[in-house]
């Protein structure tokens, strides 16, 4: 804890934060004339590990209420789904820490970091936690997006960076999250959207997930699901604070 730091799913309604009709939505895309509106950069923040493990569960031992994660990943030039993209996503856990940083006493730790590479539908599924907050930030899930990369021997490698962002629970949900255990143990503020300087500095909106519950009570997990379109061919420029 900090005080400073930069089965079945069922429709639980817009206002709460939640995909409508029981399905995370996988793909929303605004198309014209063949290209695909281009997701917006975002900064990488302080804690990114080159931690190339290729792995669907992440959840390396740390308790969090759970979350199937969903990224579909298409070309902005084609708006078709990008096979064998390779996905990496890292995030804190359940109390605001993140693994493999000396900052955090988590040096040797790898919980909550991975790599997946993409099927032909341009998707991978990451078994996670919801993840918790810390001072300065609203809650959200660092992703990476790697073209040209090789899976050798369960271990990325090679490749260029095509997308570099954030992914963003809704406000509502946090809030929902954040009264179940261990998140309630968390002294420091939540953050909202409209506090977050990545957010409104950085086209925050446009990488919100859809979320649904998964059965008949939030204490059962979560799914969450995004589309994100990137160009292949580009090596878009380092956002915010270097």
């Amino acid at each position: 804890m900090r005080d400073t730091r930069g089965g079945r799913q069922r429709d639980y309604g817009k206002a709460a934060g939640y995909a409508r009709g029981g399905v995370p939505v996988l793909l929303i895309i605004d198309s014209v004339e063949g290209t695909c509106t281009l997701v917006a950069e975002q900064e990488i923040g302080p804690f990114y590990v080159a931690y190339d493990r290729v792995r669907s569960d992440i959840v390396g031992g740390v308790v969090g209420l759970p979350l199937e994660l969903q990224i579909t990943v298409i070309s902005s030039l084609t708006c078709k789904p990008i096979d064998n993209a390779a996905v990496d996503i890292w995030q804190c856990d359940a109390e605001g820490v993140y693994s493999s940083e000396s900052s955090e006493n988590t040096v040797g730790q790898t919980f909550l970091r991975g790599v997946q590479f993409t099927d032909k539908l341009g998707q991978v599924t990451f078994r996670t936690i919801y993840p918790g907050h810390y001072s300065g930030r609203t809650t959200h899930i660092h992703a990476k997006v790697h073209i040209g990369s090789q899976d050798a021997d369960r271990t990325m490698t090679g490749g260029h960076v095509s997308h570099v962002g954030q992914l963003f629970p809704s406000d509502a949900v946090n809030a929902e999250v954040y009264k179940l255990a261990p998140y309630d143990t968390e002294t420091a503020a939540v953050v909202t959207h409209a506090e977050d300087r990545v957010w409104t500095q950085q086209h925050g909106s446009e990488s919100q997930l859809k979320l649904a519950k998964v059965g008949n009570r939030l204490s059962k997990g979560l799914t969450a699901s995004i589309a994100l379109a990137v160009n292949p061919r580009a090596v878009p420029a380092a956002v915010g604070p270097s």
